[in-house]
């Protein structure tokens, strides 16, 4: 591999997958960019590796790949680069109680989510009907607006239960007159009769990152998130393995002349005054201490503490700045991971037969009840025992892609909800002594739920977030989300207010991680980032043909080459 030239137009750090496709935008629109990756492989938090059996592929950081509900998948032409996406069954995610009952979501049937509800409770049924009917055609503008345009909004300007809430409480006539009163829990227990019903909502919610303990717009999260299931399913898989998107976004990004280095970890940034203009590489790097200037911009997709702490230096900040990162929260977000390897297909003996080839699960909640002892335990940073499984559990990888694991041999994960510090068993060092027990704990949960499934177990491995942030230091404190996901951080208070993230208060320095939205295969965080660069730099064009894609479209689009039709209307 040549080395790095002197000087490019714009320096990215890290190539993790928002970082590469502000990359490819930025090298598409006419710059020369460069992009530095501290491992031998890029796409640390995008990693499928073989650690259990041979040849059995283990998906250890992303797993819902939703790349294709993104303006980029279609801008850059992913499938063009090798990325296939795939799911096991249109019943996307199921929720199972130890009863044998279950709680089921269609990803592309609004109508047969409707369905399964009115089977369980009519009235929960007709809301869902009414509020997906009423808010379905209007959420994919604002889901645009929100997830793929710049911030413009802070915790304090959000009109969630005020504005929206009083909407709703003319559809909806349990949502109480003191909505903004409320969180996602009591909002969830207002207006949902079938405790199950609630339970499960309440539960996704938890998975897409939306705590219903809080206020503000994760109050109105249990009527919006299932409406969101329904338009954009979350739950699919790429050929290959989550790695894959990795790949395509790497063969993008040199197909059209851009400059990837691996093994190529940064050590600092080259400050000049208050303006950033390169970096320098470590000492440890391939291309030991090289400086690499940057001409016209410099893109960390390190998270928050990385990036200001680290590349600029502590003793380099403004005292409000350094404040701001200070008080960001890497650990809001922290999963324990079991991985499963399996001689049998998942079968649910005894639950309705769709559960078998679903693509994901969460388990542990029996009631709101559970909801509010995981609260408990996150904000004491308590460890939950029995532990509560809503970060996600897949078992539709293989059924999916049949090569992502040797014949015979099937796979299966659970994201377990954890506090990082563990301050009760002595520190967050002490993940590596209890990581085994606390995943027999797990075991043990699921087994409550299907006795069956646990017998077919013929090896394990587990993850802590003490693992998470060994292997991806820009995942602090094990962080799945790059830092915080509550209303405190929405908007342009993520990474802290004043920032003007992607901007920051470094001139020609922007962010592409730790930023709004918050970091996820969407790829949401990375054309945000390029889309600010590339108007600061003068080189996003109106006629640019190739940039302009609707995230919504482009996944409807492949639906359609598979003849699926979303329901854009429940009857």
């Amino acid at each position: 591999m040549a080395g790095p030239e002197r000087e490019y137009d714009v320096v990215v750090v890290g190539g993790g997958i928002n970082g590469l496709t502000t990359a490819i935008y930025l090298q598409r629109s006419g710059l020369q960019v460069a992009c530095f990756e501290r491992k031998l492989e890029a796409g640390s938090g995008c990693c499928t590796e073989e650690v259990m059996q041979p040849g059995v592929k283990v998906n250890l950081c992303a797993c819902n790949m939703v790349t294709l509900w993104s303006p980029p998948y279609g801008d850059l032409q992913l499938e063009k680069f090798g990325l296939e996406m795939l799911t096991s069954s249109e019943w996307g995610m199921f929720h199972p109680f130890k009863d044998r009952t279950a709680v089921m979501f269609n990803s592309f049937h609004a109508q047969k989510t409707y369905e399964h509800f009115k089977s369980r409770n009519v009235h929960d049924a007709e809301l869902f009907k009414t509020a997906f009917n009423v808010m379905g055609p209007m959420l994919g503008d604002s889901l645009m607006s929100s997830m793929f345009s710049q911030a413009t909004n802070g915790p304090d300007e959000v009109v969630a239960a005020d504005g929206l809430g009083s909407m709703l409480r003319m559809l909806i006539p349990e949502i109480p007159e003191n909505v903004h009163e409320l969180n996602g829990i009591e909002l969830a227990e207002a207006v949902y009769h079938d405790e199950k019903i609630r339970t499960a909502i309440l539960g996704n919610c938890i998975m897409a990152g939306s705590h219903p303990w809080d206020g503000g717009m994760a109050t109105l999260m249990p009527i919006i998130f299932p409406i969101m299931q329904a338009l954009q399913s979350v739950t699919w898989t790429c050929r290959g393995g989550s790695h894959a998107l990795v790949h395509a976004l790497a063969s993008c990004f040199a197909y059209h002349g851009g400059r990837l280095f691996t093994g190529c970890p940064v050590d600092k940034m080259i400050l000049e005054g208050d303006e950033v203009k390169g970096v320098v590489l470590s000492k440890d790097a391939v291309f030991g201490e090289a400086e690499v200037k940057a001409r016209r911009a410099v893109v960390s997709n390190l998270s928050c503490h990385p990036t200001f702490r680290d590349l600029i230096g502590e003793e380099k900040l403004p005292g409000w700045v350094k404040e701001g990162v200070d008080a960001y929260k890497n650990d809001e977000t922290v999963l324990f991971t079991n991985y499963w390897v399996l001689d049998q297909p998942p079968r649910w003996e005894g639950y309705p037969e769709e559960l078998n080839e679903a693509y994901g699960f969460n388990f542990g909640m029996e009631s709101t009840e559970d909801i509010r002892r995981l609260a408990h335990c996150l904000e004491n940073d308590e460890l939950p025992d029995p532990p509560i499984v809503a970060g996600l559990s897949v078992q539709g990888f293989a059924l999916a892609d049949p090569s992502q694991a040797p014949k015979g041999r099937y796979t299966m994960m659970a994201w377990s909800n954890v506090p990082y510090k563990l301050p009760q068993h002595g520190g967050a060092e002490k993940w590596d002594e209890i990581r085994e027990s606390y995943g027999d704990k797990v075991d043990a949960l699921l087994r409550e739920y299907n006795p069956g499934i646990m017998d077919t177990v013929v090896d394990r491995y587990c993850n802590s977030p003490l693992d998470y942030y060994r292997k991806n230091p820009s995942q602090v404190m094990g962080s799945t989300t790059s830092g915080p996901t509550s209303l405190k951080w929405y908007g342009t208070a993520r990474p802290f207010p004043g920032c003007g993230a992607p901007r920051t208060p470094f001139g020609n320095l922007y962010l592409s991680n730790s930023i709004w939205p918050f970091g996820t295969t969407n790829l949401g965080a990375g054309y945000v980032a390029a889309s600010i660069v590339a108007e600061d730099l003068g080189v996003r064009k109106d006629q640019q043909d190739w940039w302009n894609h609707d995230g919504i479209a482009a996944g409807q689009e492949l639906l359609k080459r598979r003849g699926i039709e979303l329901d854009l209307n429940i009857t």
